[in-house]
């Protein structure tokens, strides 16, 4: 695996995806041969003791997380900093992707996207408990995981922490991995 995002859903996974696709990489987002990637990842990790023992021919997973608690499904190996530390002792050339945005514009874009603010406040998510999701909660929240992964990783010269809104970002994402990225922009945006 070359490389993993350990942001938020709504903060630009589906740009990385497309333009780490654009670079010629294989990714998953999501859902990975119809299965979700999260839970591919945890079952890796707890039956084979490797998170990537079920994602062959994959160069990145580009969104780990899934949250739709009427189907039992909420996964989020992408805020589990034990799991992390796990994948980085096994793995340690795999780039770790924060994908970043400001906190409040990342919490305001989940809460306008399709149902998310209410399946965010039935799951029980590690930093969020079930029955918390107000913007407020949000924002604390996802600043709190930036916060812990910039303190964890600081000196890892295999964490990028990626201001997806910057310029200079694809410039930057590519030369972390030593590929050319063809396209940047806006993907999966929100409506107005």
């Amino acid at each position: 695996m070359r490389a993993i995002v350990v942001g938020f859903p709504k903060a630009g996974t589906t740009t990385v995806t497309k333009a780490l696709e654009s670079a010629g990489l294989v990714c998953a987002q999501w859902l990975h041969e119809g299965q979700p990637v999260g839970r591919l990842v945890h079952d890796g990790w707890f039956e084979r003791g490797d998170p990537f023992a079920f994602f062959p021919g994959v160069d990145a997973l580009t969104q780990m997380d899934i949250c739709v608690p009427s189907a039992g499904l909420n996964h989020w190996p992408n805020l589990d900093i034990a799991l992390l530390l796990a994948i980085r002792r096994l793995h340690p050339r795999c780039l770790f992707i924060l994908n970043a945005r400001p906190a409040p514009e990342t919490a305001a874009s989940m809460l306008r996207w399709q149902d998310m603010g209410e399946r965010l406040r039935e799951a029980d998510i590690p930093g969020l408990p079930a029955g918390r999701g107000t913007e407020a909660e949000l924002v604390a929240w996802i600043e709190a995981h930036h916060a812990a992964l910039r303190q964890v990783f600081a000196a890892d010269a295999a964490f990028l922490d990626l201001d997806i809104a910057d310029p200079d970002a694809p410039r930057r994402l590519g030369a972390a991995l030593g590929v050319e990225i063809r396209w940047w922009g806006t993907a999966n945006a929100n409506p107005p």
